[in-house]
């Protein structure tokens, strides 16, 4: 469901389970307006990763952090590439039906620290809208 392949160590390791979790509350919080779809994208990716539901919830509540904070903490961040964080990240933008400016400028942003192009992230975001929408 979430493209996660608990025997590719590319994904497990180059990014840290919290980091991951980290940086999709960033997500959900970056058009301030937080639902609970997106909170349970988040939860479903984070179990995946082998974390518990208490860990997850602890560490989207103390994550969230509005998008100022969230813009600088990109900058001084080193993220790598990594498939199924992009992924759940465009699936929690997703979650809640709408797709805010916000969302979509900061997917931009956390894109291109990653290295993908512009082609590779319109190709996941066609392939995610694609599912999201075979779901409804």
């Amino acid at each position: 469901m979430n493209n996660i392949d608990p025997n590719n160590t590319e994904q497990q390791n180059s990014i840290e389970p919290t980091d991951q979790i980290n940086w999709l509350s960033a997500m959900m919080s970056a058009d301030n307006d937080i639902n609970q779809k997106e909170l349970q994208v988040i939860l479903e990716y984070g179990l995946q990763l082998g974390m518990s539901e208490e860990k997850i919830k602890r560490i989207v509540t103390t994550s969230i952090k509005g998008q100022e904070v969230l813009l600088r903490y990109l900058k001084l961040s080193r993220l790598s590439r990594h498939d199924g964080l992009m992924r759940a990240l465009i699936r929690v933008i997703f979650a809640d039906g709408k797709i805010a400016k916000e969302e979509l400028e900061m997917l931009r942003l956390v894109a291109k620290k990653m290295n993908y192009t512009t082609d590779e992230l319109k190709a996941i975001l066609e392939d995610e809208k694609n599912k999201f929408q075979s779901k409804r």
